[in-house]
C-alpha cells in the first residue's frame, strides 16, 4: 500500500487546494469522489484483465511468433509451441485445468499493460496506448524534476555556496537525477525501506497540513502572516462550474496509477489482496485530498497559491515579530520559534524532496513500457537480462532530465498532457476489460475472476465507463484552448 500512496499523492494533491478554489469547495468534493469511485471501478478492470491474461497462458491458448513477437490464439487441438518443445500435452487439457481450477486470480507471472495491449487489442490499439502513455509519463517525470529543483533553489541555494556561478536550478537538476536514475534502475523489492519511510513522510504531512490551517481557523490571532480568519471565495463559495476544467485533471492525475498496477501488484505476496489495498488507497486519498483541499481553499480563499505548500512560506503560529526591511520595505516574521520554522520548511520543502520517491516509481513503468512496446510478446525472453532492461528503464528517466535543463516552465505542458490520464486511467482499462472477456469466451474458458464485481464488471457499465473517459478528453480540451 506504501508504494502505491506514494505513487498517486506524488506532486498532484499539491494543486488541489487552488483547484478546489477555482472549481468551488462543493462541487469539488462531489468531483474528487466521483473520480475517486470511477478510478477505483477502472482499477478492477485492470486486475481482471491481468487474471484472465494469465489464464490463457496456462491453458496454452496463445501461440507467439519467435520471429515478430506477435501472438494468435489457439482455440482447440494441440498446441503447437508446446508440440516442438516435446510435449504431448493437448491444449483442451490445459483449458480444462484452468476451467475446473479455483477463480482467476493475478499470479506470479507478470503483465504489463501495454503486454495485454497486444494479446486483447488488435490493430493499432497497442501504439495508441504507448503513444499516450509516453506523453504522460514524460510530462510527469519532467515536471517532477522542475519542482524539486525549482523549489530547492528556493529554499536553499548553493550556487555562490559552491563557486558554481548563479544558477542553482541546474545544480538541483543533477543532484535530483544522481539519486532518482539508479533508484529507476533498481526492482521495487529493493527499495521498500525507502518507500514505506516517504509514504510515512507524506503521511506526517497531510496531518501538519491539516492541523495548522484547522488551527488558524479557531485562532483569535494571525497565524499566516497577517491573516486573522478564513477568507473563502465570496462569489462562488461552493460551485463554479466554469471552472470545472481546472479540478478535472487534478483530480484525476492525484488518483491514477493504473499504468503501474502490474509493476505495484508484483511485490504484494497475497494477491487475491490486491482489490483491498488498492481499495484502501482509493479511501485514503479521498478523504486525504478533501480535508488538503477544501480546508486550504476556505482558509486561504483568493491568497491560495497555485502550489498550495508555498503558503506555508508565511506561517507563524500567531509567534515571533514582524520586522520589515527599509529597502525593499518587504516585511515578514522573525525570531519564531525552532518547532514553528521546522513546520514551515517541512512543509514547503517536502513536496520537493517527495518527489524523489514518485520519480522511480513512474521511470520504472515507463521503462518497462517502452520494453514491452519494442519487444512485444517476446518481453519474456528478455525481462531477465538485466542490462537491456537497465537500458529502457534510462531511456524513461533521462530524456525528461535533460529536457528540464532546456524547458522550466511546465505549465502548459503539464496541463495538456495531464489530460491523458483521463484515457489512461478510464478508457483503456474498460476496453480491456471487455477484450479480454470477450477473449476468453472465444477460446472457450472461464472468465469470471476473484476481482470481478456484479454489475459494475458488466460489459454495458464498462462501455459507459470507455466514453467517461473520452468525453471528460474532449470537454477538458475544449476548456484550455477556447479558456487558454
Amino acid at each position: 500500500m506504501c508504494f502505491t500512496v506514494n505513487y498517486i499523492m506524488g506532486t498532484g494533491f499539491l494543486t488541489l487546494p487552488w483547484a478546489f478554489y477555482s472549481a468551488g469547495i462543493v462541487l469539488s468534493l462531489i468531483t474528487i469522489s466521483i473520480v475517486c469511485l470511477v478510478s477505483d471501478i477502472s482499477k478492477g478492470y485492470v486486475l481482471e484483465t491481468m487474471a484472465r491474461s494469465d489464464a490463457l497462458f496456462r491453458a496454452e491458448c496463445v501461440k507467439v511468433n519467435e520471429e515478430d513477437g506477435s501472438m494468435s490464439l489457439i482455440k482447440e487441438g494441440i498446441n503447437e509451441s508446446s508440440a516442438l518443445l516435446g510435449k504431448k500435452k493437448s491444449s483442451n487439457s490445459s483449458k480444462d485445468e484452468v476451467n475446473n481450477s479455483g477463480p482467476l486470480m493475478v499470479r506470479k507471472r507478470k503483465f504489463e499493460v501495454i503486454e495485454m495491449c497486444h494479446m486483447f487489442l488488435s490493430g493499432n490499439g497497442p501504439k495508441w496506448y504507448m503513444l499516450t502513455i509516453g506523453l504522460y509519463m514524460y510530462g510527469t517525470l519532467w515536471a517532477y524534476t522542475s519542482v524539486f529543483a525549482k523549489a530547492m533553489s528556493e529554499a536553499l541555494p548553493l550556487a555562490q555556496l559552491l563557486g558554481l556561478g548563479s544558477d542553482d536550478y541546474l545544480i538541483y537538476v543533477v543532484i535530483f537525477a544522481s539519486i532518482v536514475v539508479p533508484l529507476t534502475c533498481m526492482e521495487l523489492r529493493e527499495q521498500v525501506a525507502v518507500q514505506v519511510f516517504l509514504s510515512l513522510c507524506r503521511l506526517f504531512m497531510v496531518v501538519i497540513v491539516v492541523g495548522s490551517v484547522s488551527g488558524a481557523m479557531n485562532a483569535t490571532t494571525a497565524q499566516f502572516g497577517s491573516q486573522t480568519h478564513a477568507e473563502p471565495d465570496a462569489d462562488h463559495p461552493f460551485y463554479n462550474m466554469s471552472g470545472l476544467y481546472k479540478m478535472l485533471p487534478i483530480a484525476v492525475y492525484a488518483n491514477i496509477f493504473h499504468h503501474s498496477i502490474p509493476g505495484l501488484s508484483s511485490p504484494v505476496a497475497d494477491k487475491r489482496k490486491l482489490s483491498m489495498i488498492y481499495g484502501a488507497t482509493f479511501a485514503f486519498g479521498m478523504i486525504a485530498y478533501s480535508l488538503i483541499g477544501g480546508l486550504v481553499a476556505y482558509y486561504f480563499g483568493g491568497h491560495i497559491q497555485e502550489s498550495a505548500n508555498l503558503n506555508w512560506v508565511s506561517y507563524h503560529a500567531g509567534t515571533g515579530e514582524l520586522v520589515c526591511s527599509e529597502e525593499s520595505g518587504n516585511c515578514r516574521f522573525e525570531h519564531k520559534p525552532l518547532w514553528v520554522q521546522a513546520i514551515a520548511y517541512y512543509v514547503v520543502c517536502f513536496p520537493a524532496t517527495d518527489v524523489v520517491s514518485a520519480f522511480p516509481l513512474n521511470g520504472i513503468t515507463l521503462g518497462n513500457s517502452l520494453m514491452g512496446s519494442y519487444y512485444g510478446s517476446m518481453i519474456r525472453q528478455v525481462e531477465g537480462d538485466r542490462l537491456k532492461v537497465t537500458l529502457f528503464r534510462l531511456l524513461g528517466a533521462v530524456p525528461p532530465i535533460i529536457g528540464a535543463c532546456f524547458v522550466r516552465e511546465l505549465g502548459t505542458i503539464t496541463a495538456y498532457t495531464g489530460v491523458t490520464g483521463f484515457i489512461i486511467a478510464f478508457t483503456f482499462p474498460a476496453i480491456l476489460n471487455m477484450r479480454s472477456r470477450e477473449t476468453l469466451k472465444e477460446v472457450g474458458l472461464k472468465h469470471e475472476t476473484i476481482y470481478t464485481r456484479k454489475i459494475i464488471s458488466e460489459d454495458w457499465f464498462s462501455t459507459w465507463i470507455k466514453w467517461f473517459g473520452v468525453v471528460l478528453v474532449v470537454y477538458v480540451l475544449l476548456n484550455l484552448i477556447t479558456k487558454g
